[in-house]
């Protein structure tokens, strides 16, 4: 789908984007738009990254955003009728208020529920941050059983829920902006998918406990971005976790229990997670052997390295390229 034409300014051409969306979500989805996502990339003067909308089903929405803004952007936006939206910040997040609510927090880690009814919403995105963001959004008028379960009367103008992002979240949104599926079967999957999410988000906001959602100081969440950022660069031979700590300046406990709340897994964990993920990308797009993969991801024990292939997909590295290739004949 084209970009909306000729907006003035961000916040012009995401209330566009959200009008033309608004149209489809209220008035049911056509036999085009279940087929089809609808995808906008945002214009140059502000920044990279694309938006992706998935109608699911009347009444029901899923939109995946990955942004890089060159300058500081704001939007803001009116919901006049009920508005019912589960978001996921993986990254970096807006600082945003609705009405006498307010949120400072610019770092991702977190998942919010978030009910409208007759309010205005201002967010204020920051610059030269990674941003990706999910929204699973929902009709109330549609989903009134939803709204029961979460104890939400249909008159009231605002409520809201807060839960950490947890390792099984971040999976399926991994699973979401990755899968081989096509056709009926990936609008079932999508759909699945996106309501497992949302389960998983509803039983994380009831039986956290209050120490999960401490709040990290601001000056530590960029200590540990960074953290994860040179992690990304230096998979194949990373830095020790004292000299990572060292390198961003921050103390080794820190960084050890602030990337376990903001990413939902151990500096470890994330390396193994980042390099598989890689070879896999790898054993997918270039003509070389899984031997080969593995020595690109840093693993010399090819063995080791095909385990926990195995562990973490469920097959063998060398069946995954197989099937991949076949598939692409």
């Amino acid at each position: 789908m084209k970009n909306p034409t000729s907006p003035s300014t961000f916040n012009d051409y995401f209330n566009q984007i959200a009008d033309s969306n608004l149209m489809i979500h209220e008035n049911g989805p056509t036999q085009a738009s279940i087929r089809h996502e609808h995808i906008y990339h945002i214009p140059e003067q502000w920044g990279d990254g694309v938006h992706r909308t998935h109608f699911l089903r009347n009444g029901f929405e899923l939109s995946h955003s990955e942004m890089l803004f060159h300058e500081p952007v704001q939007i803001s936006r009116s919901f006049g009728t009920p508005y019912l939206e589960l978001a996921l910040n993986l990254d970096y997040s807006a600082a945003w208020s609705v009405d006498g609510y307010r949120s400072e927090r610019e770092h991702g880690g977190h998942a919010l529920l978030i009910y409208m009814n007759d309010v205005k919403i201002h967010a204020e995105m920051p610059a030269s941050k990674a941003m990706n963001h999910i929204e699973l959004r929902f009709n109330p008028l549609l989903w009134g059983e939803l709204l029961q379960e979460l104890d939400i009367r249909l008159e009231q103008s605002f409520a809201c829920m807060e839960a950490l992002i947890t390792p099984d979240m971040r999976a399926i949104a991994q699973e979401l902006s990755s899968h081989p599926y096509q056709g009926m079967t990936r609008q079932l999957f999508i759909e699945s998918k996106a309501l497992e999410l949302m389960a998983l988000f509803l039983q994380e906001a009831r039986t956290a406990s209050p120490k999960r959602t401490t709040l990290i100081k601001l000056n530590d969440v960029q200590c540990i971005h960074e953290a994860r950022d040179i992690l990304l660069r230096t998979l194949v031979q990373p830095p020790s976790l004292i000299r990572l700590a060292q390198m961003v300046h921050i103390n080794e406990q820190k960084l050890k229990n602030g990337f376990k709340e903001l990413f939902g897994t151990t500096v470890f964990g994330f390396v193994r997670q980042q390099r598989l993920e890689r070879a896999k990308q790898l054993l997918e797009q270039e003509r070389i052997s899984v031997s080969e993969a593995s020595a690109m991801v840093g693993y010399r024990n090819f063995s080791h390295f095909a385990a926990l292939f195995r562990k973490t997909y469920g097959y063998n590295p060398s069946a995954y390229q197989k099937n991949n290739n076949l598939s692409s004949l």
